[in-house]
């Protein structure tokens, strides 16, 4: 049950880092758009293969599920443990290593990075990975504790 469990944990915090960053993203002047990161880079990976999606709104539909895929597949390794201690240092390595991975990211793909160019959305970015790494370990734990009842 437990791999069930992580793979559920993983996907709740992927939704939950991916709404709350869509919601900053149309309320909050000067949030990142990291999107954009997904988007360069699935038409990158498509045009090696040649193929084009004309509709932006295709591109768009492709790159969120692939970065929700990704962020739960990052965010369901988080998930293993019950231990205080364990769960604090995985949840601040998850997150930090989800952000850096997608800063790094956007500075490979984009070249003139306006994704995450300032350290305001710099800091967002690594505020939305902490929040859904903190989502996935508490989901996971509320589902082993009702599992083990």
């Amino acid at each position: 049950m437990s791999f069930i469990n992580r793979s559920i944990a993983g996907l709740a915090g992927s939704l939950a880092l991916t709404g709350v960053h869509q919601l900053f993203k149309k309320c909050v002047k000067g949030s990142p758009n990291l999107d954009q990161v997904g988007e360069v880079a699935l038409e990158k990976s498509l045009g090696e293969v040649d193929v084009k999606l004309s509709d932006e709104e295709e591109v768009y539909a492709a790159a969120m599920g692939g970065n929700i895929i990704s962020n739960a597949l990052l965010l369901s390794t988080l998930a293993t443990t019950t231990n205080t201690t364990q769960i604090i240092t995985k949840t601040l390595g998850t997150g930090l290593l989800g952000a850096a991975g997608t800063i790094g990211l956007a500075d490979q793909i984009l070249g003139n990075n306006k994704a995450t160019d300032t350290d305001q959305k710099k800091w967002m970015t690594t505020g939305y990975y902490l929040m859904g790494a903190i989502v996935s370990i508490s989901v996971y734990n509320l589902l082993e504790r009702r599992t083990k009842k």
